[in-house]
């Protein structure tokens, strides 16, 4: 038996969802949400086999029990603010491994992924299966999530996602199965790379990451920009976009027909929302592909969301105007692909 203070040291900080629900049923894997009970970051660790846990040194801290639809961008950076103080306390842990409710869990991902610089590696899990549920898919990927966690290869590459024995960038992630356990899944460019056994096995490196900075957590802690989304459809007539203008929105992401197209009476609300100076971003409802900066959209002062969708454009958009960053610099940091 190795010496315990020789193996690899891992945080698990437990947010709440699936992975950490609760059903009297082990055939429920739909009303759980609403009937379940949750379970802290010890209780998932518990599933694991004494085998598994004994190749950890694991500290466990219970951040929250909520269902990630509860989840916003204040929550978020309390959570980030959390993982950079447990990794400064700590210069012998190897990462950290996030428990997280998938509905959310891309969106938040990625916001930490903008405000945190950290070397070491910081993996979110989920599950789509409750715990309690026949064949639940959570302890296999809290496991995967160790692995992943506490290797060399993960450094360097921002905040990962893993799921069903895969490893995704942040940035490019997305949940695209509503029950499916391959449910996370990297439409452009395919995941960084696989858990197999007990392998790590990363086929490349995330090319490129953005950066926001640590300052945003300050920043939005006092005055978060109202950001809104509009989903764009045929015959829309804008009454979405004005609303969302009228009660107070300094951004708007478009998720738009594709390529980036909108109904002409939408465009019209958007030039008048740009000419109110809201800050305006061209995403799509497409789950693959960039909505790029034409033409049309730079001549009338919008911005492309390039390959970020609709949530994740959201995110960068809100912090980027909470920090006051001039279009140009807001427009670099959406083509970074």
């Amino acid at each position: 038996m190795p010496d315990a203070a020789s193996l690899p040291f891992v945080t698990v900080i437990s947010t709440g969802g699936t992975i950490a629900r609760h059903s009297d049923n082990p055939c429920d894997t739909v009303d759980y949400a609403e009937i379940g009970r949750d379970l802290g970051a010890s209780h998932l660790l518990s599933a694991l086999p004494d085998v598994v846990r004994a190749r950890f040194r694991v500290r466990e801290i219970t951040f929250s029990q909520k269902d990630s639809s509860h989840m916003d961008m204040s929550i978020w950076a309390e959570l980030a603010r959390r993982i950079r103080d447990v990794l400064r306390e700590s210069p012998d842990m190897a990462g950290v491994v996030v428990t997280h409710g998938t509905t959310t869990l891309e969106e938040a991902a990625f916001f930490l992924d903008l405000v945190l610089d950290e070397e070491r590696p910081v993996v979110l899990v989920g599950a789509q299966r409750p715990a309690s549920a026949i064949s639940a898919d959570g302890p296999a990927n809290l496991h995967a999530a160790l692995l992943v966690a506490t290797s060399a290869q993960a450094r360097g590459q921002g905040v990962l996602v893993v799921s069903d024995n895969e490893i995704h960038a942040a940035g490019s992630v997305t949940k695209a199965s509503t029950y499916r356990l391959d449910t996370f899944r990297s439409p452009d460019f395919g995941p960084l790379g696989v858990i197999e056994g007990d392998a790590v096995c990363f086929a490349r490196q995330v090319a490129a990451r953005r950066r926001i900075g640590g300052d945003a957590l300050e920043r939005i802690a006092h005055d978060r920009p109202r950001v809104d989304i509009c989903y764009s459809h045929s015959g829309g007539d804008g009454t979405a976009i004005a609303a969302f203008c009228a009660a107070g929105a300094r951004g708007l992401v478009v998720a738009s027909m594709l390529p980036g197209m909108c109904a002409p009476a939408e465009s019209a609300a958007l030039d008048a929302a740009c000419a109110q100076g809201v800050a305006v971003v061209m995403s799509s409802q497409g789950s693959s592909g960039a909505t790029l900066a034409r033409q049309d959209l730079r001549q009338r002062g919008i911005m492309a969301a390039g390959r970020l969708r609709p949530r994740q454009a959201r995110i960068l958009l809100t912090l980027c105007l909470a920090l006051d960053m001039p279009a140009a610099r807001i427009q670099h940091l959406f083509d970074i692909p």
